[in-house]
């Protein structure tokens, strides 16, 4: 398996060969800002709902190197956006990487089972919390 990969933190685009989850860390930084590796198992969600029916959910996973990744989505009804994702409790911009203009399945289940059916992730802005 050849996987094309991008540091969030330094920019830098390095490519892993392998068939175990890359290592979860830049080889140009050593940051941990990188793509997930492997797949996502959540360990944890947060829902919160006003009154008046918005909303927000943070969900919190784990890849197979055991990096925290943090989703959260503000909603209204059915529909939700992802306002904000964490890479290891850095905030990173999710536009930077293609692999992340998905919501990993695990996680995009948890939000579903909120009843938050069509989330929009094309115009992310990262929060500062």
């Amino acid at each position: 398996m050849t996987l094309s990969l991008q540091c969030y933190r330094c920019g830098a685009e390095y490519t892993y060969i392998g068939k175990s989850p890359h290592s979860g860390q830049c080889p140009a930084c050593g940051s941990s800002c990188v793509p997930p590796a492997g797949s996502l198992t959540v360990v944890n969600s947060v829902h919160w709902e006003s009154a008046n029916g918005l909303a927000k959910v943070w969900v919190h996973s784990v890849d197979e190197r055991d990096r925290p990744f943090e989703f959260e989505v503000a909603a209204h009804g059915r529909r939700g956006k992802l306002v904000a994702i964490k890479v290891d409790g850095v905030p990173i911009n999710p536009q930077v990487d293609e692999t992340l203009e998905t919501l990993p399945p695990a996680v995009k289940a948890k939000i579903e089972a909120q009843g938050i059916t069509d989330v929009e992730i094309a115009t992310v802005t990262n929060s500062k919390a």
